[in-house]
């Protein structure tokens, strides 16, 4: 029973700190963990498990292409292809941004696609002369269209492939999802 008022009490600081956005959000995610670990709730082993998960770090690799795609520029560029291939109009503009995110969403987790896009997107918006909330909801349906194409593009893909290989059951491919 002691346990569990550690628990209440660890959470109930951890979504303070959540809310209140004290520290980052990746420092109170280790601080929690941390905490249950120093308390006795968890062992080392089982609060260290998580990190060693093929869907954790295939997921967190995952935000690491997708912020190289950032820093790199080629969010950027995309945008700028975007633009010169659709020009300034509105539905053959969000035909195309669709389809290239629905690509790039298959090829790194959805998610990531739609948070380094975001700006490029408000961008293309400001110079094709559209609304920036005309193109945002395409890009939500563009990346989770891509995302669900293919084995890594959403994290539950993932993870259920994780599972049925725990259960002993064949894996699904790259491209199982597509159709």
């Amino acid at each position: 029973m002691f346990e569990l008022w550690i628990v209440v009490a660890i959470l109930a600081v951890a979504v303070t700190l959540f809310i209140t956005e004290w520290l980052r959000v990746d420092a109170v995610a280790l601080g929690v963990v941390l905490a249950l670990m120093l308390t006795g709730v968890l062992t080392t082993n089982e609060a260290l498990a998580g990190f060693s998960s093929t869907a954790v770090l295939t997921i967190t690799f995952l935000f690491i292409v997708g912020g190289a795609v950032w820093q790199t520029g080629l969010a950027d560029e995309i945008g700028q292809q975007v633009l010169k291939v659709a020009g300034t109009n509105e539905t053959r503009l969000l035909v195309v941004l669709m389809l290239a995110v629905a690509v790039l969403s298959g090829f790194m987790s959805n998610t990531g696609t739609v948070a380094v896009l975001l700006p490029a997107v408000v961008i293309l918006a400001k110079k094709s002369g559209i609304s920036p909330a005309k193109l945002l909801i395409p890009l939500s349906f563009g990346s989770m269209l891509g995302g669900a194409a293919t084995l890594i593009g959403t994290p539950p893909n993932i993870i259920i492939n994780d599972t049925l290989k725990a259960a002993g059951l064949e894996p699904f491919g790259f491209f199982s999802f597509l159709p």
